[in-house]
């Protein structure tokens, strides 16, 4: 297994072994963020003992029990890398996330004065959660899709932890980690040869990463099944489809009752994988497992087709009317603040390469408006950089996508998100919906480098490694003899019989007469 090379020298490592491939230099990093991060369950009960807060001291109590469970997971998952920095990683990720969810907290109150839609499934999660722990579901909370989905799945959680705004914020933070936790595990699994370290530092420590999925609401939701969705589909690239396949179905069930098109672009990454990926199986089986694959991805898209045109209120998806639903989500976003002339695709093919810009990376910095997107700009132009360091794996892609079928499933995401959300004209929406898409665009900035061609000429004289260099037989002397060391070994063994015949008399011969 060939090693990554990281662009820039910096600390991130190379992957190799079994090992998490966390640098050593990066230890210290990593265990200061942990700190700052895990102080946030401190504040979260000091915020509750000055206020006599319930709500707060609830928060940080979730906390507390979600920081044992992930530890448990982190020491699990480094004794299976067989490296401890694996648990450091992981812990310095959750204190990232702690430090999200209260900065969103604080950030929604002071730019929007609390109004959100966390405020609505709290809400709805104080009314339903009493009833629910009773079992009693007959509560009407509109259609079981999209938003009543939402509604309902905060009620359990209320149900289960019970009801406080900071905890949902906590609880779905974290549930929103664990779908990043999968990601990496997914890519580790997946993709072996890939830089599976730069890979987590990005997953978790990108500041849109740690901030937009760290609330009480459908991106955190949808980022964990994102996750589910991901790590199910590596199991089942790498032969563990026992348990890849029900946790795929959970995540796309999961995903596909609240965002039907996320669902849908799943899909269309799983059918660009198991079109392009090699079949590295010699069995006469192959050909009919790959029948059976489709046959279940045609079943899943059809349902998932359905279920997408329902929630966007037209009767089929054709071109006409996903041109109409991108017009419509046009319009909508541009009623907010810091909108934008969005890039049509629909009518005009060619302006794709702008829409995968503007998704990935705008806003520009000479677009900002207010602090928001100034940290969005600055993150954007980080991507760029990043996209342009990785020119070198990037050039790798196709033989990736054949080698290592998860990389051709991140491609179809991307594009596949890229054509649905090109319709978006409000930098601040776009920013947030990004994080959906964020993950499987750094599986292409994470996938081994192409190796550079040798120069022939270079390689003339040069001998494999361990076997010495020889001069030409033609107008020089003739190469050695590989075995004539050998052959020199056995002329000169001693005769085993020798000492025998030395100490044993010589009989006369009763013939010699």
């Amino acid at each position: 297994m060939s090693a990554p090379v990281v662009d820039g020298g910096n600390w991130w490592s190379p992957a190799g072994g079994r090992g998490s491939g966390v640098s050593r230099n990066a230890d210290g990093v990593l265990r200061a963020l942990t700190f700052v991060g895990f102080g946030a369950i401190g504040t979260a009960f000091l915020v509750g003992i000055l206020t006599a807060s319930i709500e707060w001291l609830l928060a940080g109590i979730d906390m507390l029990v979600l920081g044992f469970i992930t530890t448990r997971i982190a020491r699990r998952l480094a004794a299976w890398d067989g490296d401890d920095r694996t648990a450091t990683l992981v812990l310095a990720g959750l204190g990232m996330k702690y430090l999200g969810c209260l900065l969103r907290i604080l950030l929604t109150s002071i730019f929007y004065s609390g109004l959100a839609d966390a405020s609505e499934y709290d809400g709805w999660g104080r009314i339903l959660a009493p009833h629910y722990r009773v079992l009693n579901f007959s509560d009407d909370v509109g259609a079981l899709s999209g938003t009543g989905f939402m509604r309902s799945v905060t009620g359990v959680v209320y149900a289960l932890t019970g009801s406080s705004k900071p905890g949902g914020y906590v609880i779905f933070g974290w549930l929103a980690f664990i779908g990043a936790l999968l990601l990496w595990r997914a890519f580790r699994r997946a993709v072996p040869e890939g830089d599976s370290p730069r890979y987590a530092y990005l997953l978790f420590f990108l500041p849109s990463m740690i901030y937009w999925p760290s609330a009480l609401g459908k991106d955190a939701w949808s980022l964990f099944c994102l996750g589910l969705i991901s790590y199910g589909v590596a199991r089942v690239m790498s032969k563990g489809w026992v348990l890849g396949l029900p946790v795929a179905a959970a995540g796309l069930v999961g995903v596909g009752m609240l965002r039907p098109h996320i669902a849908l672009t799943a899909f269309i990454g799983m059918v660009l994988a198991a079109g392009v990926g090699r079949t590295r199986s010699v069995s006469v089986g192959a050909p009919l497992a790959r029948i059976v694959v489709f046959g279940l991805l045609f079943v899943v898209g059809t349902v998932l087709l359905g279920r997408t045109s329902a929630f966007f209120g037209v009767s089929s998806l054709n071109q006409e009317t996903v041109a109409q639903t991108l017009e419509n989500a046009q319009g909508r976003t541009a009623e907010a603040g810091s909108n934008f002339t969005p890039v049509d695709v629909t009518s005009n093919p060619a302006n794709f390469p702008l829409a995968v810009v503007t998704v990935l990376f705008r806003p520009f910095p000479f677009e900002v408006t207010n602090v928001q997107s100034v940290l969005s700009a600055g993150e954007g132009v980080f991507l760029i950089w990043l996209t342009w360091r990785s020119r070198r794996r990037l050039r790798n892609l196709w033989r990736q996508m054949r080698d290592a079928p998860y990389v051709a499933y991140s491609l179809g995401i991307v594009l596949s998100f890229t054509y649905a959300f090109s319709a978006f004209s409000n930098f601040g929406i776009l920013a947030r919906q990004r994080v959906q898409v964020l993950p499987f665009f750094l599986v292409l900035l994470c996938i081994p480098e192409r190796a550079p061609k040798a120069d022939p000429a270079e390689l003339d004289g040069i001998a494999p490694a361990g076997v010495a260099p020889q001069e030409p037989f033609a107008g020089g002397p003739a190469p050695d003899d590989p075995y004539a060391a050998y052959r020199a070994e056995e002329t000169q063994r001693d005769d085993p019989y020798a000492a025998f015949r030395e100490t044993t008399p010589r009989r006369e011969d009763p013939y010699d007469r």
